[in-house]
């Protein structure tokens, strides 16, 4: 079988840095589009501490806009 970059995951020990860069994009994602939101959370492996992860921030943006779609 052959192994490419791109079928490697890489798992790291916990970085309290991750936090940190959590908050600098939260507030960039708030800066530009914080009348449009309800908020921006820290979500995934990253966002728990002390556990080993992925060392990928994973972000969700909760839209204040919603459609509701009829059935």
């Amino acid at each position: 079988m052959d192994v490419k970059m791109r079928d490697i995951v890489r798992v790291v020990p916990y970085d309290p840095e991750w936090k940190a860069e959590f908050l600098k994009i939260k507030s960039m994602i708030s800066d530009c589009v914080g009348d449009l939101i309800i908020g921006v959370e820290h979500v995934g492996s990253t966002a728990v501490e002390g556990l080993a992860s992925k060392p990928i921030i994973d972000i969700d943006v909760v839209n204040r806009l919603f459609y509701v779609i009829s059935q």
